[in-house]
């Protein structure tokens, strides 16, 4: 059932003429808490077909917007592309059935929060970890250091408070500070901390800082002249933003064994300084094998390139793999 074959069965529900107005004030709005709510909420009342729909039916108020805050229409394309993107993924899990349900991730791109500018997304946002990162005085050298608190394990990344090895500390007057220094190659926070003189360091973000979060949308390599293009043009729309930050499998220092280290992965892994963060399963297996992809499954399943075939003999001979987060300078 195509679209709009499927808004004649909707347009009969007054469930769906309210779901639309109530759309159409959150876009307005740029309220994408609410937008996600209501596209989830048609979801569960008509199926995975709704979203598109409402979608569909209120594309205008979306132009609308992105028209309000000069975002040129080539953007806005580029952006809203990300629905085809989950919307093939729905089919390829669902027996090339149409449906999307990655409802509160394409609300943000509605309301204009995501923005894809070439090869990359970014969104301006609170940097929320718990980690600070400072320059030192009379260098170019920066030092990630953890906030309190922070459960890890033995070799240094989160883990649950239970399972701990060591919970990080961290003390400050007006000249000295004390706190556990993040490895910016590895990701993980050293057991021990260090005793800094405050007076050398400069704070460049906190987690309440607003940085510029990436997102790394599916379909194309990741080229590194390609990444740079996209980059530049970040720097030229967001130009109040010094920190670039992401989340991501692709940040994983892992993948310089399993990758050659002249590959289009390990050279983006490599821009960032990284750091921990908590994760269930691994984003490596979802990304590279399938969305139903487990730990458990990856030793049967059956290999059909060459980077699922390392990973498989990475796994056999111990490698653990990890979500990772990382950050960079906008400079």
């Amino acid at each position: 059932m195509d679209i709009e074959m499927a808004a004649l069965q909707y347009c009969m529900s007054k469930q769906d003429e309210t779901m639309k107005a109530t759309f159409r004030e959150a876009i307005r709005m740029r309220d994408e808490k609410t937008a996600g709510t209501i596209l989830f909420e048609g979801l569960q009342a008509f199926g995975p077909l709704y979203p598109l729909h409402l979608i569909h039916t209120c594309y205008d108020s979306v132009c609308s917007l992105y028209d309000e805050l000069s975002i040129e229409p080539a953007i806005r394309l580029d952006t809203l592309a990300d629905i085809k993107l989950w919307t093939q993924t729905y089919a390829d899990s669902h027996g090339l059935e149409t449906g999307l349900t990655q409802v509160f991730w394409i609300a943000r791109h509605l309301c204009a929060r995501i923005l894809r500018l070439g090869r990359l997304q970014f969104e301006p946002a609170c940097l929320k970890a718990p980690f600070r990162i400072y320059r030192v005085e009379d260098s170019a050298r920066l030092v990630t250091i953890a906030e309190a608190n922070l459960a890890c394990d033995a070799n240094g990344y989160c883990t649950d408070e239970e399972k701990s090895s060591f919970i990080t500390t961290l003390a400050e007057d007006g000249l000295m500070l004390q706190a556990h220094v993040v490895d910016g190659r590895q990701g993980n926070v050293a057991a021990k901390p260090t005793l800094f003189d405050k007076a050398a360091l400069h704070c460049i973000a906190d987690a309440t800082t607003e940085v510029l979060h990436l997102h790394i949308p599916a379909g194309e390599r990741l080229i590194g002249n390609a990444v740079d293009a996209s980059l530049t043009q970040a720097k030229a729309f967001f130009p109040a933003h010094r920190v670039a930050v992401c989340t991501s499998w692709l940040l994983d220092p892992a993948l310089s064994l399993v990758a050659d280290t002249e590959s289009n992965i390990v050279q983006f892994m490599e821009r960032f300084s990284k750091f921990p963060v908590p994760f269930q399963t691994p984003q490596i297996f979802e990304r590279v094998f399938g969305f139903t992809a487990t730990a458990e499954d990856i030793p049967q399943w059956k290999a059909t390139t060459t980077l699922q075939r390392s990973i498989q003999r990475a796994l056999c001979e111990g490698v653990t793999f990890r979500t990772m987060g990382g950050y960079f300078l906008l400079e």
